[in-house]
């Protein structure tokens, strides 16, 4: 309860001017001061549960007591109602220094809310961008994949047209390996056959002097002079000693 929490005991209805008592729970006293002639009356009965402020049929209290006790009572209350508002006071000073704190910070909040939407707007343009260089960054990937493909099937082309060449050029060694061999032979029958055309010249030449010595012989004899012995080689023999000349060549 409220007067637990604050020890405020007592409370006066303004239009009643009753006080009451929320520890005895029941008011204070049944004289209170009448605001028409400011007198003092007395409440209906009610019986206080604290003995000391009972009052008897035959009881009879001077006037100047009951001013006392009015006057004393006025200022209890006076008290207790000054304690309440110096307490309301506090808390509501409390209550507008935690508003006053509570501002701060919403503004703080507000300030960095506004400085996170700043910041918020500037990594949307800086994710765009980097979307956009992303975007970029893919196609050139791509065409670099697609030139990379290219270029290796340009390789394997290559690869194949040089197996392909090696395999001409292997086929073209060999015809001019043979070419060679060929060539060789050629040369080799060539010189054979320069070596037989001297040997013919050699026998067409003694063949002739042959003829012309033995024409020469028989016009002599036809003229009736003397004919030395003398021996000439007959164009086999030398073609004979041309074969033998020839083989020693090759030899």
């Amino acid at each position: 309860a409220h007067w637990e929490a604050t020890s405020h005991c007592y409370a006066m209805d303004i239009n009643s001017q009753h006080v009451w008592d929320y520890a005895g729970d029941g008011y204070v006293h049944r004289l209170i001061q009448n605001k028409p002639d400011s007198k003092l009356i007395d409440l209906p009965a009610r019986r206080h549960p604290n003995a000391a402020f009972r009052a008897e049929a035959d009881d009879q209290v001077p006037r100047e007591k009951m001013e006392n006790m009015a006057n004393e009572y006025t200022y209890l209350l006076t008290s207790q109602l000054d304690s309440q508002r110096r307490y309301y006071e506090d808390q509501l000073e409390r209550a507008v220094d935690k508003a006053s704190i509570a501002s701060a910070k919403a503004e703080d909040a507000a300030r960095a809310c506004s400085a996170l939407a700043e910041e918020m707007a500037v990594l949307r343009v800086q994710n765009q961008e980097y979307a956009a260089s992303v975007t970029r960054m893919e196609k050139s990937v791509e065409k670099a994949t697609t030139r990379a493909e290219k270029f290796e099937k340009m390789a394997r082309d290559m690869s194949t047209q040089l197996r392909e060449e090696k395999t001409m050029n292997e086929g073209l060694l060999q015809r001019i390996h043979a070419a060679e061999a060929k060539t060789r032979e050629s040369q080799q029958e060539t010189e054979r056959l320069r070596s037989e055309k001297a040997d013919l010249q050699e026998m067409n030449h003694d063949l002739t002097m042959f003829i012309s010595s033995q024409e020469k012989v028989k016009e002599l004899q036809a003229q009736g002079e003397e004919v030395v012995e003398g021996s000439a080689f007959a164009p086999e023999q030398r073609q004979q000693q041309g074969k033998k000349k020839a083989k020693g060549k090759k030899k």
